[in-house]
């Protein structure tokens, strides 16, 4: 249930999401969120001093989740 909640919530985001963004559709906390880019569980770019995450890449993670 919860899973299609999330991705309901996808829906509606472009296809880029913000780290705050991200933060949001997970429910997690700015830590968490970095910590899943930087151990390589979620891929997400450095872009001018701010993190983007593909929509794609961000279902992926919630469906294998």
């Amino acid at each position: 249930y919860r899973i299609c909640e999330v991705m309901k919530m996808l829906d509606n985001i472009p296809d880029t999401l913000t780290l705050k963004e991200l933060q949001e559709v997970l429910q997690i906390g700015k830590n968490t969120a970095l910590r899943l880019v930087h151990t390589g569980i979620l891929p997400g770019h450095r872009v001018g001093g701010k993190w983007l995450f593909f929509k794609a890449d961000v279902e992926v993670f919630i469906q294998n989740s």
